[in-house]
Formats: C-alpha cells, structure tokens, sequence
C-alpha cells in the first residue's frame, strides 16, 4: 500500500521515510538461493510473494501451525508501470520440498497452505513457514521471488479499521452458513463495511458464487479497494495517519525487501496505481466434489505455460488467448 499509489510524493521527508522502513517488521522470510543478486539499484522485473494468515490469538495450536490462507503472487514488469496479482489456492494439491531447519522430509501432493505450517516447526516460526511455502511456489513456478511478505488477520482489520471500513461490491448477495460467521448477511451491489464485516467476507468460500475462486476475487478486489481508499483519503501522504495504519498493523505485518532498499523501492514502483493492478486466477480444476473433496489441480498444460509467460514477460499476449483467467473486478 505504502510503494503502489504513492507517485513518488509519499513522504514529507527523510525522517519519515526512515521511520517507516524502521516500523515495518523485517525477517528472513525468502529461503536461500531466492531472488536476484544483490544490486544497488532496483531495475528488471520485481517477484514478490505475499501470504494472509488464519492466526488466532490465545489458541495454543495456532501459534504453531498457521495456514496460509490466502497467497498471491505479484509480478511488476520490467517497466515498473503496473503490476499483475495472481492468486494461488489455498487448497492447491502441491509437492511440497523438504525443509530440514524444519525438520521436514518434504510431501508429495500436499495442500499448499499447509506448507506455512510445516516450516514454521522446529522453532522456526513465521520465518520458516514463509521460507518453505515461498520454496514450494518457486518449485511450482519455476520463478524465483525477490521478495516477500506476511500479515494475519489482525492486521488486515487493524489496516481496514484505520481507512474506515472498506467498499465492497458483489454481483449476488448471499447468507453466510461458514461457521463462525453465520450471522452475516452480505447484501448484492456495493456497500461499506467495517473492519469485523470485511474480514469475514473476504473468507467466505462456503456461499459465495464461485467457491475458492470467488473469494479469490474478494481478496483481490479489497486490495484494490484499500489502495484506492488510502490514496484517494491522503493517507501516504499524511504522517499522522500512515503512522496509525503502521501502529495498527504492529507485529501483524513483516516483509523481507531482499536486495532491495525501501526508498529505491518507493520510487521505482511510483508509476503504479490502483488502476493499473491486474488480477488474475490460475487454471485449475476441483478435485472430487462436495462431499469428498480433494482440493484444487493445476492445469498440467496452461498452468506451466501461464508461470513461464509471467517469467517471460508475455503474460498479456497469453490473456489475450485465456481471457477466462483474468479475474473482473468492480471498478
């Protein structure tokens, strides 16, 4: 939020860029051997890897055995003019490598959510969870990240809370039966909803139109929302309130810039905008059905050929013959 939208007249001075770059948490998130070589300047194009956690604080269990719920996968051209979101199932069947600081031997046709938990035993943490599913995706992709980062979902309603809700569109409503949020009512067309509301909206995949995929799209079209809400309220360029959101997030949210510096960050990526983000889903297929469900298969065919588009630098001409896998979000 803080590098997409700014335009490169984020900050009021040095001083608050470097307060910034000093609250935003940093951990070793990207396994060994990821990412680009170490360079002064940031030029090519930019991998990043980004993950939603399911944490719950107070329950034992979760402080060791976080999902990830939600990844993404960010491509920014070499231009640095816009960028691509990919979403990746949560419940895509995967192999998922060996991760021996974890003590892990590695699982063929596991979930990918499920590799978060496995790298962060052995005491590794969110470090490790991080460390192995961003080894699981570029084992899947063939790419490799540059960088990478993770946040639950503490600090995406304390990020929503700040901004002062969210607006959220959907073409059908619907009655939530997902447990833990049965009560909710989510009405057709475009509303506003708190930090409580959206958060349980965009992990609906039980009444939403489309499953999975459509609370992929939910996921995709509340970035956008945020980022549209924070640059059109002056948020980056306000100290006081971009500290509140930076307060709000706390230990919630950490990043791993790899090479990179975060001011060269902010003024390469100052030509993209909210309207220039680009989402899109993966061609995959369910597994089983509803009452034996197997998760989510990649297509064996366009999947590898969509990762080596993005790699290449040809993902438009591949949507320009697969337009079914850019996602249509409201404006």
């Amino acid at each position: 939020m803080i590098a997409v939208g700014s335009g490169g007249t984020l900050l009021a001075g040095q001083l608050i860029l470097n307060h910034v770059s000093d609250a935003i948490g940093s951990d070793s998130l990207l396994p060994a051997g990821s990412g680009n070589q170490p360079r002064s300047e940031v030029t090519g194009p930019l991998n990043i890897l980004l993950a939603g956690l399911d944490y719950r604080a107070g329950d034992a269990d979760s402080e060791t055995n976080q999902r990830a719920d939600s990844v993404m996968w960010v491509h920014i051209p070499r231009e640095h003019d816009r960028a691509y979101i990919v979403s990746l199932p949560r419940d895509l069947v995967v192999d998922i490598p060996a991760f021996p600081a974890a003590k892990f031997q590695g699982e063929k046709g596991g979930r990918l959510n499920a590799s978060f938990a496995a790298g962060m035993q052995n005491k590794m943490g969110r470090p490790g969870g991080m460390q192995l599913l961003t080894k699981t995706v570029e084992q899947l992709t063939g790419v490799k990240f540059d960088m990478a980062g993770v946040i639950d979902w503490y600090g995406f309603t304390g990020i929503t809370h700040e901004l002062g809700g969210v607006t959220m569109c959907l073409d059908k409503g619907f009655k939530s039966t997902q447990p833990g949020f049965k009560n909710f009512t989510f009405d057709a067309g475009c509303n506003h909803y708190d930090e409580h509301k959206a958060l349980a909206l965009v992990r609906q995949r039980y009444d939403v139109e489309g499953g999975d995929y459509g609370r992929q799209k939910l996921q995709q079209q509340f970035i956008k929302q945020i980022l549209k809400q924070a640059t059109s309220k002056d948020v980056l360029s306000n100290p006081l309130k971009l500290n509140a959101i930076i307060k709000s997030v706390g230990a919630s949210l950490k990043i791993d810039f790899g090479a990179y510096d975060f001011a060269d960050l902010l003024w390469a990526l100052k030509g993209i905008t909210p309207d220039n983000l680009l989402t899109m889903r993966i061609p995959s297929s369910t597994i089983g059905n509803e009452n034996n469900y197997g998760g989510e298969a990649l297509n064996p065919q366009l999947g590898p050929e969509m990762f080596r588009a993005m790699a290449d630098e040809r993902i438009e001409l591949f949507l320009a013959s697969h337009p079914e896998l850019a996602s249509r979000l409201p404006a």
